[in-house]
């Protein structure tokens, strides 16, 4: 199924990307036409690190929000105890 929904991803961006856009036929030529295992464990790489730089800045994020939430509460809590 991994597979299947990764060719559709693909197919997808081809569909909404121009025809001669740089990208697809950067792929195209160098995963089908002139198969070059180099360039394709180089995507390969480049892929894994745009992937876990996104999983890690979604980290970031969550964790920012929660400790958001942390002083917030704390804020309600001593302003509540403040109170008359």
């Amino acid at each position: 199924q991994d597979w299947e929904e990764a060719d559709l991803k693909y197919r997808a961006l081809k569909m909404v990307l121009s025809t001669d856009d740089p990208n697809i036929h950067y792929i195209e030529k160098y995963f089908s036409i002139c198969r070059d295992e180099n360039v394709i464990n180089n995507v390969r790489n480049r892929v894994a690190a745009y992937e876990d730089s996104v999983r890690h800045h979604y980290k970031m994020i969550e964790m920012a929000t929660y400790k958001d939430s942390l002083t917030n509460c704390k804020l309600l809590e001593i302003e509540g105890k403040n109170m008359p």
